[in-house]
């Protein structure tokens, strides 16, 4: 089957299933005389997989490895184990930060309503509310990014375990 098939076929676009075969998760069979890739049904179980991996929390790479892990005959599930118990506690601290940040901007909505409306000096977001509080953080930071990994993005810095 071409491309368009079997990305049908794994309820996936086309643009998905040619984002796997540029990173090696997916390989094409073969070709067609014009030139055109071929896949097989056991392409489109390798996307299916990889769909399903991602739903539960795995990343490409993690899916990658696990899938690289049955070519060569390993078993993978106690890999996968391993991987879904550090996701889970990813998203674990995910969380924790997301609420906290929606506590927060709770106290701020409810204290916005109390206060006159005003123009921010530069040193508070608006007449006496301070989102950087030193009170609010939960480890001590004063740079506003206590609930974030150590980019301020919700990711490790590179090298950094997690």
């Amino acid at each position: 089957m071409r491309l368009i098939e079997c990305a049908r076929q794994a309820g996936v676009t086309t643009d998905t299933l040619r984002h796997y075969l540029r990173v090696g998760l997916v390989e094409a069979d073969g070709r067609t005389e014009n030139g055109y890739r071929t896949f097989s049904e056991r392409s489109v179980a390798r996307v299916r997989f990889i769909r399903g991996a991602l739903a539960l929390g795995f990343t490409l790479r993690d899916a990658g490895e696990l899938v690289e892990m049955g070519q060569r005959g390993e078993l993978p599930c106690p890999r996968a184990r391993t991987l879904l118990d550090q996701r889970l506690a990813e998203q674990g601290r995910q969380l924790d930060a997301a609420l906290r940040l929606h506590r927060r901007m709770q106290r701020a909505v409810a204290d916005w309503k109390k206060r006159p409306d005003g123009v921010p000096d530069g040193h508070e977001l608006a007449n006496g509310l301070d989102p950087l509080d030193p009170d609010e953080n939960s480890n001590g930071n004063v740079d506003g990014q206590d609930d974030f990994d150590s980019d301020g993005l919700g990711n490790a810095a590179e090298g950094e375990a997690g």
